[in-house]
């Protein structure tokens, strides 16, 4: 689901407009949702005695608290220390029992609280301790959540209160009170922030009305269930971006954006109009719904003035399909013509240099059918059919470097490349995953892993290989483990993935391949082709800030990252082995939406990708 770094531009000016003051009409905000306070169970007490502090969580109605064991991730545990002080001895905190719940896509059952969560902290004072008031610092550790995922976390948040010890004075009670939960009344809720600009400039944040036609009609394409208490808010967003291969980029896009009352982006239908140097002027549009990580599709189309770049890109996700939600099903469409893709060459020897210009025309579809048998584990089955053309690429483009087609005629350097004038791919697949992360688009925990077996026939190929071959099998392994702390400000990520295949002469489009968003950072999206890859990545992510802004909450990640990589045939291994450092910038809406920028250096120089996307 790559999306051009335009969209990055685009996304960033939206940011920079909701810096502008918002209106907020409840004492629970999205920043501060959790009503939380200290307060000792006795206010004195003598040298030598015991008491307990109460810490309670007044939790408003559809948010959620994960449970006090410090090994969960899913949701982040919720955790107290007392700061020492001299004289006083604090005890384990106690906490009420936590209820099970249900995780969506079958990951499993975790533990949560919800209501007004009440906690006991016992602790003891020396017999020697001196008279007077001490003031007591509680640290809070806790992470709002809610059904469309969860808020900032709030990390080692400070509570006071004071104790007098005083010599004399006689405890009505030593014994230690219980932790409980109490009820909410239903009309403690966190109230949504409404963002107030000046007149004229409000009206480019048009609310509509939830009675109207527009606004029904957008709920029912996003899938909204009854009483979903959502809104629909229009932005104007005006981007400008570049990239080496798509060049120049300017234009204006109206979102129609889908937000919960706490800020939780589910949806968004955009139309935008823009003008690119390569292609001149374009129409696009994008329809987006993740009402929940179970069940969510993109699709995007464009179409500029002179025909030549077109398309329609489609995926739909539906994981919970069936009466016992054990069956799913995962589509991939792509129908697009664009004059701007670059070919280098096959092998890991391939040079920057020798890059070309071509239009890549492609018909393809990719269905996958999952059964899921017991929790985190999916079996799938599927099949799919790719229908590719190399034609001649852009004329502007050709004043800075040749069409690959110039090379494709017998004596050309490209003459044995298997499937460089196109062809058609028929094959079938199965595969098996294993799913324990704590989240599908922006995970911080728990381990990833698939494994694709493909059997393929090859068609409609004009042959430029001296060793044509019409069946091949092609395996795929995609291994990820995210660790993180319990408050999970810092992540991990390991990721190793190969793919492997039967034989070296099948269509190039088809081989392995190295490079883009979800690959080696440093390298343009197909830098390499060849039989075989292997990637390895390290990534830490950083969250540095959090803001609320247009009543949506984002958190701001650096991340720091270490990509390795190369292509490989079963004779040799060519070319440099590719080692990568780059930093990674992420700004989340937790959990659907992700704006990420990558830079990264490598033998081709100092390279960009990201986009907006369903962030991994």
């Amino acid at each position: 689901m790559k999306k051009s770094s335009k969209n990055f531009i685009r996304m960033i000016l939206v940011l920079l407009v909701g810096l502008y003051p918002t209106n907020n009409i409840s004492a629970q905000t999205i920043k501060e949702p959790i009503l939380i306070k200290v307060m000792p169970v006795t206010s004195e007490i003598v040298p030598g005695g015991n008491g307990a502090l109460e810490v309670s969580f007044k939790i408003p109605s559809g948010f959620w608290l994960g449970d006090n064991d410090h090994q969960n991730r899913m949701p982040p545990p919720t955790l107290l220390e007392v700061e020492p002080i001299e004289g006083f001895h604090f005890g384990k905190p106690l906490f009420p029992e936590s209820k099970p719940a249900g995780v969506p896509v079958k990951k499993g059952v975790t533990r949560m609280f919800e209501g007004e969560v009440v906690s006991i902290i016992p602790f003891s004072v020396d017999k020697n301790i001196k008279e007077g008031k001490y003031k007591i610092k509680v640290l809070t550790t806790y992470t709002p959540g809610l059904n469309a995922g969860r808020l900032t976390s709030h990390v080692n948040e400070e509570y006071e209160t004071e104790i007098l010890v005083k010599a004399g004075f006689v405890n009505q009670k030593n014994n230690t009170p219980q932790p409980q939960l109490r009820k909410v009344p239903g009309d403690f809720i966190v109230e949504e922030e409404i963002t107030k600009l000046p007149e004229p400039l409000n009206t480019i944040l048009y609310r509509w009305p939830e009675e109207s036609f527009v606004a029904k009609f957008l709920h029912w394409v996003w899938i909204d269930p009854d009483n979903h208490g959502k809104h629909v808010q229009t932005v104007f967003t005006p981007f400008y971006g570049f990239t080496e291969n798509n060049g120049y980029t300017a234009g204006m896009g109206m979102s129609l954006m889908n937000l919960t009352r706490e800020g939780i982006m589910t949806g968004q239908i955009q139309l935008r109009g823009f003008y690119n140097e390569y292609v001149g002027a374009t129409l696009g549009f994008e329809a987006v719904s993740c009402p929940a990580a179970y069940h969510n599709y993109w699709v995007s189309g464009f179409l500029s003035s002179d025909g030549k770049n077109k398309g329609i890109n489609i995926h739909i996700e539906n994981l919970n399909f069936g009466n016992e939600t054990k069956f799913g099903y995962e589509l991939f469409a792509d129908f697009f013509r664009d004059p701007r893709f670059r070919f280098y060459g096959v092998g890991a020897d391939a040079k920057e240099e020798d890059k070309t210009n071509y239009t890549h025309q492609e018909n393809s579809a990719l269905l996958d059918l999952f059964w899921m048998p017991v929790d985190k584990i999916r079996f799938t089955v599927g099949g799919k059919v790719r229908n590719v053309d190399v034609l001649d690429g852009n004329d502007k483009i050709r004043n800075i470097m040749p069409w690959t087609n110039d090379f494709t005629n017998p004596g050309g350097k490209f003459e044995n490349i298997p499937g460089i004038k196109g062809a058609t791919v028929y094959g079938g697949r199965v595969s098996i995953i294993y799913d324990g992360r704590n989240s599908e688009f922006t995970p911080s925990a728990g381990f990833y892993g698939r494994v694709i077996a493909e059997y393929n026939h090859i068609s409609d190929q004009v042959v430029t290989t001296s060793s044509p071959i019409e069946n091949y099998g092609k395996f795929y392994v995609d291994l990820r483990e995210y660790i993180s702390t319990a408050d999970q400000r810092l992540t991990l990520l390991l990721r190793n993935s190969w793919t492997l295949t039967t034989d070296e002469n099948i269509p190039f489009f088809e081989q392995a391949k190295l490079g883009g968003d979800f690959s080696n950072r440093a390298f343009d999206n197909g830098r390499f082709y060849g039989q075989h890859s292997v990637f390895a990545s390290m990534e830490i992510r950083i969250q540095t800030m959090s803001i609320v802004f247009m009543g949506v909450p984002m958190d701001l990640e650096m991340a720091p990252f270490l990509d390795a990589g190369q292509v490989f045939s079963d004779a040799e291994f060519k070319g440099r082995f590719n080692v990568n450092p780059g930093m990674s910038i992420r700004i989340l809406n937790r959990p659907n939406l992700g704006i990420v920028g990558n830079a990264a250096i490598g033998q081709d120089g100092l390279i960009f990708t990201g986009g907006v996307t369903l962030p991994f």
